[in-house]
């Protein structure tokens, strides 16, 4: 739970001047740190009494007596009590009446009674008295009173400590708790660990919240109703992540929206949407032509209370994502209180000068809610032009020209400039929706092939076949679809096939798609092996070109991230992403094989052996890649101490399989053969693993099987890594991770020195995000790893450019054109 601190405070000095009083926001987690005293102090033999003091009680009950008489009674035993306790809680009970609270003298007595009555509850120690909700009480200072004449510490919760105020005690405030605090709570919440993503998903969703205890664990009980969470080797994992997390009732900030009625929820449910609202805009939320006056001091209030902030530009915005999104699960229509105020603007003629993009963001934001009109058209560009490339309101205008253009010459132009920047941005959800919109609208044959790419390109990537309804609207384009078919099939694909079925409509999309035969920085051998194991994001990335963005979300993503972890050797975002792939129904066997037996691979070189184990037995032996599983065992021994098992192992399993076509495998298990060839300084080994090798390659015949076979004689001969042809393939196949190919310090790598390296993968992705001003934080969501590696990879980044600020790094060439970038 936390709170070592504050428990340690008060369990360790219970005998303060007057009442200690622990105060902070409803849901801070207030009555479970008393919880946490009462029984720290009852296991220590300290006396304890403890009253919860609810907030519905009869109102004549000034002082909250008849909850302290029930509390007494029913934990009457476990004190030391004077013989005539039960005389002194009759007559209370007999005094604590609504016409003895209304006479003073009554009102005295009654005070002096229950001072009696404590004074008689212990007679070998001073009780510690344990008020939960002091702050339900008219006066609670005279409440404690008598507890304290009788001797007795009062430990005391209040939302704030001012009822006490001006007594002698001391107050304790509770903020949220600690970052690693949070983080165990959500997983005890959950009752296992939590997968990094999920981390990093409620921590969005929740904003400052993050760290108040109830708003955390009322987030988590929704999302186990919702059954978003599943369970995925040990790890809790969501199973949609691209549905918005809510956060119902149990924050502190829901009785300030409560108390605004309907205006108060409009107001936190437009400050959720992406454009926000400007405060002149408030008017339009209350109905009836009102003047905004309701709105205008909701808006306050959320303010005062941090729920609201303002932008730079002066756009109020929600600080907690995941209310505005409990508000729409509800029933509330983000995109239809839109449309309301897009409609008050244009109804009060302020459509014009300032006024045009606050106007357009509304009118893109509403969607399909608004009626199609072409005269928006013009404020729509005029405003999205003026946003980030990348982001997600830019999607929204985009969206909302192609809709209000109507059936004119410039619709296609329209469809094209959307359907480019969805791939740009890797929105293949949106993607898939703008598909069925479009086809339902009755494009004509052009339009119709660009549809066809895009239903292929986002079924691929969202691991769902092209629908048959869709096929149907597909007319003329069946030849695309069939690449769909083939994939899903579990067919490999090659880089031809693409050129084929793609490259011809999408050149026409794009214009920095290659010509066919030309692609992009992606060696061929490194190609071949994306192919091998149906790694589709480098083959689409060589032939589509830059205006194809690795995707972040779906299976294809999932398993492109578990290869450019390995390859980096960032073990746990291998894992990571590997549990990811396992809750994708339409991943194929190949491709899951091959992602078990990294994961497998992973928790060998994190010292998890029984982890490592349990990902290898669920590949079979006899599967689509048993020498890969072969070389994952021989490490396994190897990890084991069993050298002389490792190798007799590796070399039954090579000899059993030696007809596969798994190259991947046998390149990597040659060299771990190789290595303990050497390391036996045995002759004949050392011929037998050469003589296999030369065998075996020589009738796959690759483009890069001459390197794998110079790079086994090397390992043999004990030169590991100064060949200089043979580095890269060192690097592709996971000897050691891309960003220490220099950590050798001579040969072909240090020679080159002054060369920049080329960015990984997650480099990549991260500097595309620093330059459309991204925070840590939503990079880290972005690429799917945590904040403390974001800054790893930012650290590398500022080193590769010669720069110390995220503006120098965005400024600088580097990832740009005459960089190569590494798969």
């Amino acid at each position: 739970m936390g709170r070592k601190t504050e428990l340690a405070t008060i369990c360790d000095d219970r005998r303060a001047a007057g009442p200690t009083v622990v105060s902070g926001l409803p849901g801070i987690g207030k009555s479970a740190l008393l919880e946490e005293v009462r029984r720290t102090l009852a296991e220590s033999g300290a006396p304890v009494l403890t009253v919860s003091l609810p907030a519905e009680r009869p109102e004549w009950d000034l002082f909250g007596f008849r909850p302290v008489l029930a509390a007494i009674r029913e934990q009457y035993e476990r004190f030391e009590t004077d013989p005539r306790l039960p005389e002194s809680l009759e007559r209370v009970s007999g005094a604590c009446t609504e016409e003895a609270y209304a006479d003073p003298w009554s009102r005295f007595c009654l005070l002096h009674a229950m001072c009696t009555l404590f004074t008689r509850l212990e007679t070998t120690a001073p009780v510690t008295v344990v008020l939960d909700g002091a702050d339900h009480l008219p006066d609670p200072v005279l409440a404690v009173a008598p507890m304290h004449r009788a001797g007795h510490t009062v430990i005391a919760s209040c939302r704030t400590p001012d009822p006490f105020r001006g007594t002698q005690g001391r107050t304790i405030e509770l903020g949220p708790l600690s970052s690693d605090e949070a983080a165990t709570l959500l997983r005890r919440a959950t009752g296992t660990r939590v997968a990094p993503a999920v981390e990093q998903a409620v921590q969005w969703a929740l904003g400052p919240l993050w760290g108040h205890p109830a708003a955390m664990l009322s987030t988590v009980n929704e999302l186990r109703r919702g059954e978003r969470l599943e369970v995925v080797d040990g790890l809790v994992r969501l199973r949609s992540d691209d549905a918005p997390i809510a956060t119902p009732d149990g924050h502190p900030f829901s009785e300030v929206i409560e108390s605004f009625g309907e205006i108060g929820k409009r107001v936190v449910l437009l400050a959720a949407s992406p454009p926000g609202f400007l405060l002149e805009e408030i008017r339009y939320l209350e109905d009836g032509g009102q003047a905004g006056t309701t709105a205008g001091r909701a808006v306050d209030a959320l303010l005062r209370a941090g729920l609201l902030d303002h932008d730079p530009d002066g756009r109020i915005r929600c600080r907690v994502p995941g209310i505005g999104a409990a508000l729409v699960h509800s029933g509330q229509d983000m995109r239809r209180l839109h449309r309301t105020v897009a409609e008050g603007m244009l109804d009060s003629g302020r459509v014009s000068g300032p006024h045009e993009e606050p106007i357009a963001r509304h009118i893109a934001a509403a969607g399909s809610e608004m009626p199609s009109n072409a005269d928006y058209v013009g404020p729509l560009r005029s405003s999205e032009c003026a946003l980030a490339a990348d982001s997600a309101e830019r999607t929204a205008h985009l969206h909302a020209i192609w809709r209000h253009t109507g059936r004119t010459a410039d619709r296609a132009g329209r469809q094209t400039e959307l359907f480019r920047h969805l791939v740009r941005t890797a929105d293949y959800t949106t993607l898939d929706a703008f598909t069925h919109e479009a086809l339902a609208d009755a494009p004509g044959a052009d339009e119709r092939a660009e549809l066809a790419v895009a239903a292929v390109l986002s079924a691929v990537h969202l691991g769902r076949p092209v629908p048959e309804h869709v096929r149907d609207m597909l007319v003329g384009a069946e030849a695309t679809v069939e690449f769909a078919d083939r994939w899903f099939a579990g067919q490999q694909i090659v880089p031809e096939e693409v050129e084929l079925s793609l490259l011809p409509i999408w050149r026409q999309v794009s214009f920095a798609a290659p010509s066919p035969g030309r692609r992009g920085n992606l060696p061929d051998d490194e190609l071949v092996e994306a192919c091998a194991v149906r790694d589709l994001v480098p083959v689409f990335r060589s032939v589509l070109g830059r205006d194809y963005r690795t995707p972040v979300s779906g299976p294809v993503a999932a398993h492109h991230r578990v290869r450019a972890a390995h390859a980096e050797g960032l073990w746990a975002e291998v894992l990571d992403a590997v549990n990811e792939l396992e809750t994708h129904v339409s991943v194929d066997e190949l491709v899951r094989e091959h992602a078990r037996l990294l994961a497998a691979e992973a928790c060998g070189r994190l010292g998890e052996a029984r982890r490592s184990a349990g990902w290898l037995a669920k590949v079979p032996g006899n599967g689509r890649l048993p020498l890969l599983r072969a070389w994952v065992e021989v490490g396994a021994h190897q990890e084991a101490g069993a050298d002389h098992l490792a190798f007799e192992s590796g070399w039954h399993a090579l000899r059993t399989h030696f007809d596969s076509d798994d190259e991947i495998g046998a390149a990597r298990l040659f060299l771990r053969l190789a290595r303990f060839a050497r390391r036996d300084g045995a002759a004949s080994r050392h011929d037998e693993v050469v003589t296999a090798a030369e065998e075996w390659f020589a009738r796959k015949g690759s483009p890069r099987s001459s390197a794998l076979l110079t790079l086994v004689r090397a390992q043999v001969n004990g030169d590991d890594t100064n060949n200089a042809s043979t580095e890269r393939v060192l690097v592709e196949i996971g000897r050691f991770p891309a960003d220490r190919r220099s950590e050798n310090g001579s040969g072909a790598t240090a020679g080159r020195a002054g060369v920049r390296e080329p960015l990984s993968e997650t480099e990549m992705g991260i500097l595309d995000l620093v330059r459309t001003g991204r925070t840590n934080r939503q990079i880290a969501r972005a690429v799917r790893i945590s904040e403390k590696t974001v800054e790893k990879h930012l650290t590398r980044l500022f080193a590769k450019a010669g720069c110390r600020t995220r503006y120098g790094l965005a400024t600088s060439d580097l990832g740009r054109r005459s960089d190569a970038i590494g798969a």
